[in-house]
């Protein structure tokens, strides 16, 4: 049933990506004297929806998910830690360079300050994780020698 859904789902997401495609060349030349794209035609709209309708159900399905299935721990910090990478990865992507223009903007001064602050607050990030980590395994840890049953799996 699951792989039947992967491929229905994944076939249907290259169906609208076939469909919101306006069919013409991505030349150069051709961008030269080419017209303003309207992107309120209706196949591109249909398009948004579609896929804001397959992300909404992906979401949910794997939302809900642990409610019906039986996941293992380990399984789902490892979902867990995919989802951040896709988030940092895209917030790398698409919004670093963005704040980098701005910052060139902004100041006269030749120094990748963007690039400076993202990586100060990726440290302060993994900081933060490793401190609570500390203190959350430090806290079990104490729990289980006090003798409690329900910690040590009894």
């Amino acid at each position: 049933m699951s792989r039947s859904l992967l491929f229905l789902s994944l076939f249907l997401s290259l169906l609208l990506l076939t469909a919101g495609h306006s069919g013409h060349n991505d030349d150069d030349e051709a961008d030269a004297d080419a017209t303003k794209i309207n992107l309120r035609s209706t196949s591109l709209i249909l398009v948004k929806i579609w896929c804001l309708i397959l992300i909404f159900i992906g979401t949910f399905i794997g939302a809900v998910s642990p409610y019906f299935l039986k996941w293992n721990e380990g399984f789902l910090v490892l979902g867990t830690q995919f989802a951040s990478g896709v988030f940092l990865g895209t917030a790398l992507m698409h919004f670093l360079s963005e704040a980098s223009k701005s910052f060139e903007d902004l100041t006269e001064k030749e120094y990748p300050f963007a690039f400076m602050l993202a990586c100060a607050g990726y440290l302060l990030t993994m900081l933060a994780d490793s401190i609570i980590s500390y203190v959350y395994s430090k806290d079990v840890a104490s729990q289980v020698n006090v003798g409690d049953l329900e910690l040590q799996g009894m």
